[in-house]
């Protein structure tokens, strides 16, 4: 099956559905919600799989539900990637901050930055919550 870049922008109105940054369609990369290196694997093993992808079968890997609008940055992060390893990346950045960035360091001592812990939350994972409280209403 051929990717349609324009539907997977229109997915989430042209911004990234990881971190919410808008992004034009020539800029979009499309990344696979769960990689297309592993995707076989992690279907027949039924690995990883998120809820809302659990109806794929071993030939949907470029299935419209499985793909997700990226900003460069992101999709370079994610990489290969499942979700929650991608989730665990993100989170740990402070902590490689602090300890190899003597500028964050800094920038910390001055008051330029201040870090908070909490769950990392998906941009795409905020339009669904949003979209579930006003279907309910």
């Amino acid at each position: 099956m051929k990717i349609n870049r324009q539907e997977v922008y229109a997915k989430y109105d042209g911004h990234c559905g990881y971190c919410g940054e808008k992004i034009t369609l020539k800029r979009m990369q499309v990344d696979h919600i769960i990689p297309e290196a592993y995707f076989v694997i992690h279907i027949k093993n039924k690995f990883k799989i998120p809820v809302f992808l659990s109806h794929l079968t071993e030939n949907d890997v470029n299935h419209i539900d499985n793909l997700m609008p990226s900003c460069p940055v992101c999709n370079n992060w994610k990489s290969t990637y499942y979700l929650e390893l991608f989730r665990d990346e993100i989170f740990k950045q402070i902590e490689r901050l602090n300890k190899y960035s003597a500028s964050f360091r800094l920038a910390k001592r001055y008051g330029l930055v201040v870090e908070y812990e909490y769950p990392i939350k998906f941009y795409f994972e905020e339009v669904k919550s949003n979209e579930e409280v006003i279907l309910n209403f």
